[in-house]
């Protein structure tokens, strides 16, 4: 009998602990970007 490997799941993290933006601008051009998608 042979078995069918396992996939690993895939891990996505939500945040890196990271800020998004360094700055304003570029958080303003980020939120732009998404909502324009």
């Amino acid at each position: 009998m042979v078995q069918a490997p396992i996939e690993p799941q895939l891990f996505y993290p939500d945040s890196d602990g990271k800020p998004m933006a360094d700055n304003t601008v570029q958080y303003r051009w980020i939120v732009r970007l998404v909502a324009n998608l």
